[in-house]
């Protein structure tokens, strides 16, 4: 409908309520769509962000461990644990021997596969490293050692795990991220540009 200069309205012809419509343009389309959508769109995206966390967690704890934590500072080897390495062909590097631990980590979903959890699987075996190894630790298990220390047998503690989750990754933060990063990728796929509320 328009208003020419002497006040007269144009264009408008009445046909009766049966003809009146609603059409919703733009982004309203965009706004029902994601309203109507919200609550699969942030499981989705809550389940897709922890899942990115816990692929690039897991590559972060490898690393650390292959390098011996070398940002982290750890403690090195005592003379005597080098010496043996040295005989049986063990790394010389902190943390390592042939490489079973790093490459024992995995990413390991939950039973309902909406969250993620990073560590080794129980009742792995590792190998007899040399002739006096009595090899009674799972892999797991001997990752704990090294990730709590060990009284008993004067080792370290050398805490990859969670200095990797806490120094690497960002800790909570992190994840936080991971899943608003993942939130804004599903609004994109949407058509839908999703903005960043301040903190």
């Amino acid at each position: 409908m328009a208003v020419n200069e002497y006040g007269v309205s144009q264009g408008l012809k009445s046909r009766g309520g049966y003809d009146v419509r609603v059409r919703l343009e733009g982004d309203w389309v965009k706004f029902s769509l994601l309203v109507k959508n919200m609550d699969l769109l942030l499981a989705a995206s809550a389940i897709a962000g922890q899942k990115d966390f816990a692929e690039n967690y897991k590559k972060a704890v490898q690393e650390n461990i292959r390098n011996g934590g070398r940002r982290f500072g750890y403690p090195p080897n005592t003379t005597k644990t080098l010496g043996i390495k040295k005989k049986y062909g063990g790394s010389i590097t902190v943390l390592n021997w042939l490489g079973t631990m790093a490459n024992s980590v995995k990413v390991m979903p939950n039973s309902s596969n909406t969250g993620f959890s990073v560590g080794i699987p129980k009742n792995l075996s590792r190998p007899t490293y040399f002739d006096k190894d009595d090899n009674n630790l799972s892999i797991s298990e001997y990752a704990n050692v090294l990730e709590h220390g060990s009284f008993w047998k004067s080792i370290p503690e050398r805490p990859t795990f969670s200095d990797t989750f806490k120094e690497t990754m960002g800790g909570k933060r992190g994840i936080i991220k991971y899943i608003e990063k993942a939130i804004i990728k599903a609004g994109f796929v949407m058509g839908i540009k999703i903005k960043k509320g301040l903190r």
